[in-house]
């Protein structure tokens, strides 16, 4: 039998103590196989971003705790990870496409540019004209009509769809064991949100 690449296993997440109850995420298990899909599915508030966002060591200091549980990624528990073996983990490893790519990307820089930087911080001794070809690669096989044009173009000239293209590009990028996906298609028109399913199966 394949190990699973992801092992949630007994996570409890705590609310700051003024909250309305203390867990924002309780006992949750979970696994994922290579290839598998696990959709999370549940109303709002009940935990699904914050699963996610203990996976990948996102959660807000001082407002979400991880209080208890394991989170074992290819085998190795990151539950008590430091910072910089979190960073050197999400994107390579491990990547994470937000619900509203609008507030995940950077407003001052351009897309092309955005992509870039995760093979400037994974692979920086990576040629220029190496990195400049892999996010042109990238904007094409996430569809993303004149590539060329739109990797200068800043994320507030595209629309919704498009700019969550962008963000699946860059998690692609270091081609990772595992991608979260956050309620990717939230903001999406119905047409939008199909193609953006397809191209996550693919």
């Amino acid at each position: 039998m394949t190990a699973p690449i992801l092992e949630v296993r007994n996570l409890h997440v705590r609310l700051p103590g003024s909250g309305d109850r203390v867990y924002a995420a309780q006992d949750i298990s979970l696994s994922v196989a290579p290839r598998e899909i696990v959709c999370i599915v549940g109303e709002s508030g009940s935990g699904k971003s914050v699963t996610a966002g203990a996976v990948m060591g996102l959660l807000p200091k001082g407002v979400l705790t991880l209080e208890s549980g394991q989170i074992l990624l290819e085998g190795c528990d990151i539950t008590s990870a430091s910072r910089s073996d979190l960073r050197a983990l999400r994107g390579d490893r491990m990547a994470m496409i937000f619900q509203e790519p609008m507030t995940a990307l950077n407003p001052l820089m351009r897309v092309g540019d955005q992509v870039a930087e995760v093979f400037e911080f994974h692979q920086s001794g990576m040629a220029r004209a190496d990195v400049a070809a892999r996010v042109l690669a990238l904007l094409t096989d996430v569809r993303l009509p004149s590539p060329e044009t739109l990797r200068n173009a800043y994320p507030h000239q595209l629309s919704g769809g498009q700019r969550q293209r962008v963000m699946i590009a860059m998690a692609l990028a270091m081609e990772p064991a595992l991608i979260i996906a956050d309620e990717p298609t939230t903001a999406l028109d119905v047409t939008s949100q199909a193609q953006v399913l397809r191209l996550l199966h693919e």
